[in-house]
This record gives C-alpha cells, sequence and structure tokens, in this order.
C-alpha cells in the first residue's frame, strides 16, 4: 500500500521481523506525503527514495537508475555505507546497459539475487560486483501508467535474499516514489508546454525575432529610464526591398528563406542589449539603448544596411537584398513610444523615395509638413481623387478563421464552396498547430493608398476626410466593383478554394443613400457575383442615424441575397430589440475587447455574452484583433469559433491570398 500525493499515509502491518524499521517507514511516508505542498523536483525525490531504504532496510546501500525516453537506463542517486562501490556498479550498468537492473526494468517484475557469485546472468556486471565486495543485490521496478520509470536497487555484503517483509517495504517506498516522479513529469510537461506558449506569444514564427508589442513595451522602458540616466534612445525602421519581387520570382520559400537570412545578419550586428523585432512582412524595428552620441544610431543603421546588402543564396540561385532604413532619435522621456516608431517610419518612406539601399533620419519639419498636409482636405481630397481615377488605390484581403466545426449559423453563401481541407500554413503565415488555422471562412476587403512622396496613408484619415465630403460612395462604389471582379478571377483560377464570401465595409454615409442597393445591384450583375456571397459589413454607431433610410437600405440588400454584418460590436449604442430586429448574419466583435481580454474580467464577460447571444440568435460571431498566442487560446476558451487578426493571417495583397488559396 503506497502513499499519494494526496497527502495519505501507506499502511504497513507490524511485523516481528528485525530487518524492517517501521517508525523509520512511518516517518519516511509521511515526509513523502508533505512533499505534495511544495515545489519538489525529480532529483528531491530519488534522493529521498535511496535515504529512505537505508533507513528502514538493513541494506548496505541503495541506489536507483531512471529511464531515458524509456529506453536508457541511466545512474541517478546513490545512498548509505558502501555508496562509493555502489555507484560503480550501478555506473557499470548503465554502460553495459545489462545486469539485475536492466533485467527488471525490461521484464517489470522484482529480481532478487542472494548471491551474485552463483546466480544471475551478467557475467560481466558479476564479476564487477564480487571485485567490489558486492554480494546480494534486489532491484525493485518504478513503474507507473504502463511504462517503466526507473529501478531502485538495494546492496547487501552479505549473501541473502530480502525477507518478504522487506520486500514489501520496499516496494512501497518505490510505489509512492513513482507516484511523486509522475507528478513531478506532468508538472515539468506542463511548464514547458506554458513556455513554449508564451514563447510562441512573443515571437515570430519564421524568424524567431520577437513580435511588435514585445518590442515597444521595451521600447516604454527605456525611455523611462532616460527621466533617472540621461542618454538617447533610437529606433530604426527596416524595410526589405523587392522582397514581393522574390517571392513572384522565385516563390515563397526562397522569400522565407531571406527573411530568415536578413533577420540573422541583423541579430549579429546588433549588441546583445538592442532589441530586433519583426513588425510585418518585410519589416523589422530596431531598438538601440544607452546611446551617447546622436552619430551613433545612424552608425549602427550604415552597418545594418552593409551587412543586410550581401548576396544570399538560396536554391541555388544568388539574391542581391537591400534595404531601407528609417533612424528615429530622442532624449524625451515622456515621448510616446509609437511616436517614435512613427517618426522612424517617416524616415523610413523618405529613405525608399529616394531609392534603393539608404538610410535616412526622421527630420521633424518634413514630418509635420506632410501630417498637415494629410489631414487637410483642400490638399488630401484632390490627391484622393487623382488615386481614384488614375488607378492609385489597391486593395488587401485578410481571412476570417474558422476554428470551431463549420456551423455558421446559416447554410454557406453560393458561389465557390468552402476549403475543405484544413490550410496548410506557410511559415511566414503562421506556425500555430492545424487546429488554430481551421477553414477559411470569409476574407474581408481592405483599401489602402499608397500617397506618391507620403507613403501609406492611415484609412482612418483619407476615409474620415471622404466621408466629410461625400467622395466616400464613389470610393465605395470602386471598392464594390474591384471586389465582385477579383471575387470571379478567384473562381476561375482557384475553383472550390476560392473564398466562399467577401467582407466588404460600408460607410454611414453610404448606408444612408438611397441609391446604395441599386448601385450593388447593378455591380452583382455586371460582374456574374452571387448575392450570398457578398457580406456587407457596417458599424454598430452607423445603424443609429437616419432611421427609416438605413432600414429601408438594409431591407433592400438583404432583398438582393446579400448578407449583413454588424462590425465593433459592442460598442455603439444600439438596442437589443434592434439587433434582434436586424437581419444580420454575422457579428464582430470590436478589437478593443480582444486587447483588454486577459487583463480585464469585464471585457471577457463581453466577448462571452456576444459569443453566446449569436449562438442564441443563430448567428456567426467574428472576434477581432488576434494578435498573439495567449488572446487566442482565451478566445478558444471562451467559446469563440471565428476569428480574425495578425496572429493567424495578416492582411495581404492580392497576388499573395491568390497563393496562399490555391495551397490550401
Amino acid at each position: 500500500m503506497a502513499a499519494t500525493p494526496g497527502g495519505t499515509d501507506a499502511v504497513v502491518e507490524p511485523s516481528p521481523d528485525p530487518g524492517v524499521d517501521h517508525g523509520a517507514l512511518t516517518a519516511v511516508l509521511s515526509t513523502f506525503a508533505s512533499s505534495v505542498t511544495h515545489a519538489f523536483t525529480t532529483r528531491t525525490v530519488l534522493t529521498q527514495l535511496v535515504r529512505a531504504v537505508t533507513d528502514v532496510l538493513a541494506v548496505d546501500g541503495s541506489a536507483v537508475m531512471v529511464a531515458d525516453d524509456d529506453v536508457l537506463l541511466r545512474f541517478a542517486e546513490a545512498h548509505g555505507p558502501l555508496r562509493p562501490i555502489v555507484e560503480e556498479a550501478e555506473r557499470l550498468q548503465e554502460v553495459l546497459q545489462d545486469g539485475p537492473c536492466r533485467e527488471s526494468h525490461d521484464t517489470g517484475r522484482v529480481v532478487d539475487v542472494a548471491d551474485l557469485r552463483l546466480e544471475g546472468r551478467w557475467p560481466a556486471y558479476q564479476a564487477a560486483a564480487e571485485r567490489l565486495g558486492l554480494r546480494a543485490v534486489t532491484s525493485v521496478p518504478l513503474r507507473a501508467r504502463g511504462r517503466g520509470w526507473g529501478v531502485l536497487d538495494l546492496y547487501r555484503s552479505d549473501t541473502r535474499r530480502l525477507a518478504p517483509h522487506e520486500l514489501a517495504a520496499a516496494r512501497t517506498l518505490a510505489d509512492v516514489a513513482t507516484s511523486y516522479l509522475v507528478v513531478a513529469a506532468d508538472r515539468d510537461t506542463a511548464e514547458r508546454a506554458q513556455a513554449q506558449l508564451a514563447h510562441r506569444a512573443m515571437h515570430d514564427p519564421l524568424t524567431d525575432l520577437p513580435v511588435r508589442w514585445v518590442l515597444v513595451e521595451q521600447l516604454q522602458r527605456s525611455l523611462a529610464r532616460l527621466a533617472r540616466r540621461g542618454g538617447r534612445v533610437a529606433v530604426l525602421f527596416v524595410d526589405l526591398d523587392g522582397l514581393k519581387y522574390v517571392n513572384d520570382t522565385h516563390g515563397h520559400a526562397a522569400g522565407d528563406d531571406l527573411l530568415t537570412a536578413c533577420a540573422q545578419r541583423m541579430r549579429e550586428v546588433l549588441r546583445p542589449s538592442d532589441l530586433v523585432a519583426r513588425v510585418g512582412g518585410d519589416e523589422f524595428l530596431v531598438l538601440l539603448d544607452d546611446l551617447v552620441e546622436p552619430a551613433e544610431a545612424t552608425d549602427v543603421a550604415q552597418r545594418l544596411l552593409a551587412r543586410v546588402s550581401l548576396p544570399h543564396v538560396s536554391g541555388g540561385v544568388v539574391l542581391m537584398p537591400s534595404a531601407s532604413i528609417g533612424v528615429a532619435l530622442t532624449d524625451d522621456a515622456d515621448l510616446a513610444p509609437e511616436t517614435l516608431v512613427a517618426h522612424a517610419d517617416s524616415a523610413m518612406y523618405r529613405a525608399k523615395a529616394g531609392g534603393r539601399g539608404r538610410v535616412d533620419s526622421f527630420d521633424a519639419a518634413v514630418y509635420e509638413s506632410h501630417r498637415a498636409e494629410a489631414t487637410n482636405p483642400d490638399q488630401l481630397l484632390p490627391a484622393l481623387r487623382a488615386a481614384l481615377e488614375d488607378g492609385g488605390l489597391e486593395l488587401c484581403f485578410q481571412p476570417l478563421h474558422d476554428l470551431g466545426d463549420g456551423l455558421d449559423g446559416h447554410p454557406p453563401a453560393g458561389g465557390g464552396a468552402p476549403p475543405g481541407p484544413p490550410p496548410r500554413a506557410s511559415p511566414s503565415d503562421t506556425a500555430l498547430p492545424r487546429r488554430a488555422v481551421g477553414r477559411l471562412h470569409a476574407v474581408e476587403a481592405l483599401l489602402r493608398w499608397r500617397r506618391p512622396g507620403h507613403g501609406l496613408v492611415r484609412a482612418e484619415e483619407f476615409i474620415l476626410a471622404a466621408e466629410r465630403s461625400g467622395l466616400v460612395v464613389e470610393l465605395g462604389a470602386w471598392v464594390l466593383r474591384e471586389v465582385c471582379a477579383q471575387l470571379r478571377a478567384w473562381d476561375e483560377a482557384l475553383g472550390p478554394l476560392s473564398p466562399p464570401r467577401v467582407f466588404v465595409n460600408v460607410s454611414a454615409v453610404e448606408l444612408a443613400d438611397p441609391g446604395l442597393a441599386d448601385r450593388v445591384r447593378r455591380t452583382l450583375h455586371e460582374t456574374g457575383t452571387a448575392p450570398g456571397r457578398l457580406v456587407l459589413e457596417v458599424t454598430e454607431t452607423s445603424l443609429s442615424g437616419d432611421v427609416e433610410t438605413t432600414a429601408a437600405t438594409v431591407r433592400s440588400l438583404v432583398a438582393l441575397g446579400c448578407e449583413l454584418a454588424i462590425d465593433d460590436f459592442g460598442t455603439g449604442y444600439s438596442s437589443l430589440r434592434r439587433l434582434v430586429d436586424l437581419p444580420a448574419t454575422c457579428l464582430k466583435v470590436d478589437r478593443s475587447f480582444t486587447r483588454d481580454l486577459r487583463t480585464s474580467p469585464a471585457a471577457a464577460a463581453v466577448v462571452t455574452a456576444a459569443v453566446q447571444l449569436g449562438r442564441t440568435l443563430r448567428r456567426t460571431v467574428v472576434v477581432e484583433g488576434v494578435e498573439d498566442e495567449g488572446t487566442l487560446q482565451a478566445l478558444l476558451a471562451l467559446g469563440a469559433t471565428h476569428l480574425q487578426g495578425y496572429h493567424l493571417t495578416r492582411p495581404l495583397p492580392t497576388d499573395e491570398v491568390t497563393d496562399r488559396l490555391a495551397a490550401w
């Protein structure tokens, strides 16, 4: 009878045999039982076992061998008056993988030898034991869960077998120790799994570099230290030139190989105290701490540029990488981390505008001039209209993943069928388990504007200006035509692997326009797009404007066969009555709740309530903002099945989406 980690002492019937010290046995079992409240280790358990055996039984030495992956036996611990020679005998068994210990482990039975000179099938081991003066040995297997964990060896210098009660006591101690070995192994496995999850949440799966939020948090600490000890902090924004060309010409495997090589090159240039993170497909951030002179940052940038630009051979092809690097430096402890990153981003775009392979430093005057111009409607709107007319706009697409059983609360929309097997994730996309990739539920169309001389203009800046001017109606019509044309192109190229549906954002201004339904109907007819594959995404707050016009427009869109999704769910003020009445098939939980999920019980409660509400109303609930592994696991635990975010898949250009869909 053995004590278990629950703390129950084993009971051994009293015996008149002097070979067992029952008082010592009781004390030992009590010590084992109390260990459950402490952070015991495998080594602690084994040490306690060999000492306990020599306290309880009349033996001259004890030792334990542990199983390495249940195959090889390795010496772990010894104790007793004959410890040195016992350890020598055990190490011989480890080398030979032969002896009573090996036999006990393989058979799962006790091997009790009264005289090693006469008994046994291990000549090399027996000859060594005789030379060492060891006459008898008993090997007791440590077994649990159908496998061997090791063997306890009990040595005597006189020739005798263990009495039945001695053997019972030895097996009791072995069983107790084994139970604790199992507990320790389970705990170690859980800790390793937790460490792996934490690492995956903090590191890019392809390059193993930290992700953006890790660098931003470190940058925040570095800026705070400036107030105490002075100095300077710099951020470098590194953008690899021509990665798209490598992907298009030589394949994504070559592109991933180049990214990995450049990441390693940057590590080699930087100091151990510096930090480099991958923040986008071909973008990296570098944090330089404890700088004295401003020139130090540009010197590092130049060394990075020289190292990254060395030739790289991938698959027998010589690639000539280069980079554009922006440098931003500060000694202001009150500067926001994201502001310094934005400054480095601005400098990088100036470097890229000057040609490949350049370094440029942040210029505050140029930055403020561009910001003022970018937000000035008198200058912004003509440039935006020109981009609309001259092809200066582009679309990206971000997948929405279904990690559930594929039950969306309504039948799949017509057109391309949902992909059958789960997607095969490219290393540059995600290193999540197959379960965490799921199947493709949809893709969301996202509008991008790269303004000449300004770089990427934030969508919230130009969309707001377009809404105020009414230009958003024309933008929406352009997006709708492009999406439907792209969906038709995917159908022709990919067949059943084409996205089953596409989400398209509709602004409050468009929703209030009585002509929206007619534009959608004409576009669907002209492009031959099945209405059910178009999901029109409206914000919760946009539904609280002109109620009569909005309701009429929504009814007309649904009558066409389109689906309706409510975006930013949980941030508006719509009543539940309106939510029930609306013919929406999808609710999208705002990313603000996802961001606070692991720190705010209220955010977790909102997500849980939204998921349950969706199930009750038979509507799909998509949770946005899945940025790391910890958030993903938390959402899965809350029952969320439809997820969207950078940790699963980033927004991708059309050609990359096509490649990924073809590979799924």
